[in-house]
C-alpha cells in the first residue's frame, strides 16, 4: 500500500474503529468526525486500499447468466483509464455528470473516474422521459451526459438544453458504434470503450478539497417538484455510519436491492460496502423475480442484504428452507417496516431483520445497529456522529412518546454524511433553522431511546378529530396476505368528512374485485381501530412512485380530488357503505 495522506489516514483510523468495535456503546463514545482538509476518497482511500489488491471487489450478474467478477486492483485500473479518458474530452473540475445507467460493471468504473477526474456526479433514473431529461440538464448544469444505449433516444429528444453539454458518451457493448446526428452546437455520442485504450496509471492535475462537490442528487419528494441535494467529496466519510448500521467486514459479500437512479444505491451497493473492503454484488434483471433473486443469493453465497419492504412482502411466500444460503446479516430502509414482515423475514432465515433511517439529504443517521435489541415497529436508536431530536414547530423538544419532526444537530458539530444545502435558497432556510436540520419526517422516541417513524409531516392528517398517520394505515392494512402494497390518503365521505381512504396494488395471484374488496374489509374492522379504517379502498396496477421508489400519495391526493370534483368513483374503488349488510354496519349519521 502506498503511503497514505495526512488527512486520508484519520478516514482508515476511523474505518477500522468501526469495523472492529464490540458494542453499539463503545461505537457511540468513540466515534468523532474527523477533521478533512484535502480528501478525495477514490484517490486518497480506494487507490490505496487496492493496489495489489487481488480480493474481489465486485461480482455483477445477470439474468440470462452473464457473470463478470473484478478485483479491487483491476477496478482501481479501469477507473484510471476512465478518468484519463475523461479528461482528454475537457471534462475539468466540478463539471457535473450525469449517468443514465443501468446496474454494471461500468457503472461502478465510472463512480471511481469521475471522481478521480475532479467530476461532480448526478445519477438519473434510466425511466426519465425526455423533458424530464432536459429539465435535468438545465437545472443540474449538466456538461456530460453517460448513457446505456437504450436510453440514448430519449437523450436525443431531449432538445435545446443538449446545446448546454460539453459531451455525450455512449455505453454499448464492444462490437458496436455509436449513432450520431450531427446537429448545430450538440455534441457527437463519443463511445465509452474509447476509454479501454487509455492508460491504467493516472495522475491528478489539482488538490481535491473536502468541501468540492462530488455527488448530486435529485430527489423526487412526495409533494413538490424535484430537489437538487448536493454533498461534497467528505460524503463518503459520512457513509461509515452506514457501513456500520450495515455490519460490514472485509469478508463480506453484500447485495443491496436498488437501482443505480437514486442515493439508495450509492449508499448500499457502492460507498459502504467498499469503505468496508467487502466484495458487492449487483444483479441486473428487466422485472424483479423473487425466486430468481433466491436463487443468485444462494449461488453467490450473499452473506449481507439490504432489501426493501417491497422486495421482503414478495420474498414472504416463497420456501426458503429449499435454499442453502450463507447470509449472516439482513437490513431494509427505504421504506419503514411494519411488525408483520419483521416477523416473516425472521421466521424465513432465522435472522433479525434490522431497520435504518436516512434519507437523499443524510447517510444512515439513526438505525437498529449491530447487536441491538430490535424493537418491533421501531427504526432504532440514534447513528455514531449524528445528535438527533424529536422538535415541536418551535424546535422545542417535545416529551418522550410525543409526536414531533426528526431534526439532526448541525452545530457545533455538523455531520459529515449531511448535505450541503439544496440548490433552492429558500428550501435551504426551511430546512436550517436554529443549527438544526429539519428532515420533514416525524416519528416519537420512547423511554429506552427507540425511535417510531410515523410519517412526512405532510401526509399526517386530522380525521374526526383524530390524527392518522397514512404510515400506521398501510403497516396494518399490509398484513392482509392479498396487499402487495397500499398507500393512505384523506379523502371526503359522502357527508363532506375527511376520512382515509386506502388504494391497493395486489399480489399477483390475486384479482381486483368485488369479492376482494370485500374480504379486505372485513380484515380491516376486524384488525383496525374504527377512527382510522379506510371508508374506500381503490385497486390500483402499480403506484405513482419516485425515483427512490416511495410513493407519490401527492399524485394519488390529486388524482381523488379531481374523482370527488366531478362527483365520481375510481374504475376499481369500492366503498364501506356498499358493503353494509355483509359488514354489519350501522347507519351512520
Amino acid at each position: 500500500m502506498k503511503e497514505i495522506g495526512h488527512d486520508a489516514k484519520k478516514f482508515f483510523d476511523l474505518r477500522d474503529f468501526l469495523i472492529n468495535v464490540k458494542n453499539y456503546e463503545e461505537a457511540v463514545n468513540g466515534f468523532k468526525w474527523p477533521r478533512l482538509t484535502k480528501f478525495n476518497w477514490a484517490l486518497d482511500y480506494f487507490d490505496k486500499m487496492a493496489e495489489g489488491n487481488n480480493k474481489t471487489a465486485l461480482i455483477f450478474a445477470d439474468t440470462n447468466g452473464y457473470e463478470e467478477k473484478v478485483t479491487f486492483d483491476d477496478m482501481r485500473k479501469r477507473s484510471n483509464r476512465v478518468a484519463n479518458f475523461l479528461n482528454d474530452l475537457g471534462l475539468q473540475k466540478g463539471d457535473r455528470v450525469m449517468l443514465m445507467m443501468d446496474t454494471s460493471v461500468e457503472i461502478f468504473e465510472l463512480f471511481l473516474g469521475i471522481m478521480k477526474a475532479g467530476g461532480a456526479i448526478i445519477p438519473a433514473s434510466t425511466l426519465l422521459a425526455p423533458a424530464d431529461i432536459s429539465d435535468r440538464i438545465i437545472h443540474g448544469d449538466v456538461k456530460y451526459v453517460i448513457a446505456h444505449h437504450p436510453y440514448t433516444p430519449r437523450v436525443d429528444q431531449a432538445g435545446e438544453a443538449l446545446s448546454r453539454l460539453k459531451g455525450l458518451i455512449c455505453v454499448k457493448p464492444e462490437d458496436e458504434n455509436c449513432e450520431c446526428e450531427n446537429q448545430e452546437n450538440i455534441p457527437c455520442w463519443i463511445n465509452y470503450n474509447d476509454h479501454l485504450s487509455y492508460d491504467t496509471t493516472f495522475e491528478s492535475s489539482f488538490i481535491t478539497f473536502s468541501t468540492d462537490m462530488l455527488f448530486l442528487f435529485f430527489t423526487s419528494g412526495t409533494t413538490s417538484k424535484p430537489k437538487l441535494v448536493m454533498h461534497p467529496h467528505h460524503y463518503p466519510v459520512g457513509h461509515l455510519t452506514t457501513m456500520y448500521w450495515l455490519d460490514l467486514k472485509p469478508d463480506d459479500i453484500h447485495y443491496n436491492i436498488s437501482s443505480p437512479g437514486w442515493a439508495k444505491f450509492i449508499w448500499s451497493s457502492f460507498l459502504a460496502p467498499w469503505n468496508a473492503g467487502c466484495t458487492a454484488f449487483t444483479l441486473k434483471y428487466t422485472q424483479f423475480d423473487a425466486d430468481i433473486v433466491l436463487n443468485m443469493m444462494e449461488k453467490y453465497k450473499i452473506t449481507s442484504l439490504c432489501a426493501p419492504l417491497s422486495v421482503w412482502k414478495l420474498f414472504g411466500n416463497k420456501d426458503f428452507s429449499k435454499y442453502n444460503f450463507s447470509l449472516k446479516k439482513m437490513v431494509s430502509a427505504g421504506e419503514p417496516v411494519n411488525p408483520e414482515i419483521s416477523k416473516i423475514a425472521k421466521e424465513l432465515t432465522g435472522i433479525e431483520l434490522r431497520e435504518g433511517y436516512g434519507q437523499t439529504e443524510t447517510t444512515a443517521m439513526i438505525g437498529t445497529f449491530p447487536g441491538m435489541k430490535a424493537k418491533p415497529g421501531s427504526i432504532g436508536k440514534v447513528a455514531p456522529g449524528y445528535e438527533v431530536k424529536i422538535l415541536d414547530a418551535q424546535l422545542d423538544e417535545v416529551p418522550i412518546n410525543s409526536d414531533g419532526q426528526i431534526c439532526t444537530a448541525i452545530y457545533p458539530v455538523k455531520p459529515m454524511g449531511l448535505l450541503t444545502a439544496y440548490e433552492d435558497t429558500n428550501r435551504n432556510k426551511e430546512i436550517f433553522k436554529g443549527g438544526w436540520y429539519l428532515t420533514g419526517d416525524t416519528a416519537y422516541r420512547d423511554e429506552e431511546g427507540y425511535f417510531h417513524f410515523v410519517g412526512r409531516v405532510d401526509d399526517v392528517f386530522k380525521s374526526l378529530d383524530y390524527r392518522i398517520s397514512p404510515f400506521e394505515v398501510e403497516s396494518e392494512i399490509i398484513e392482509h396476505p392479498a396487499v402487495l402494497e397500499v398507500g393512505v390518503i384523506p379523502t371526503i365521505d359522502e357527508k363532506e368528512r375527511i376520512v382515509p381512504k386506502a388504494f391497493i396494488v395486489l399480489n399477483s395471484e390475486y384479482t381486483p374485485n368485488k369479492k376482494m374488496a370485500l374480504d379486505i374489509f372485513r380484515f380491516i374492522r376486524d384488525n383496525m381501530a374504527p377512527y382510522k379504517r379506510p371508508r374506500s379502498i381503490e385497486f390500483m396496477d402499480e403506484f405513482p412512485k419516485t425515483i427512490s421508489a416511495k410513493v407519490m400519495r401527492k399524485d394519488l391526493r390529486a388524482y381523488d380530488k379531481e374523482l370527488k370534483k366531478e362527483k365520481k368513483k375510481g374504475e376499481k374503488e369500492f366503498l364501506e357503505n356498499e358493503f353494509a349488510r355483509e359488514l354489519n354496519l350501522r347507519k351512520r349519521k
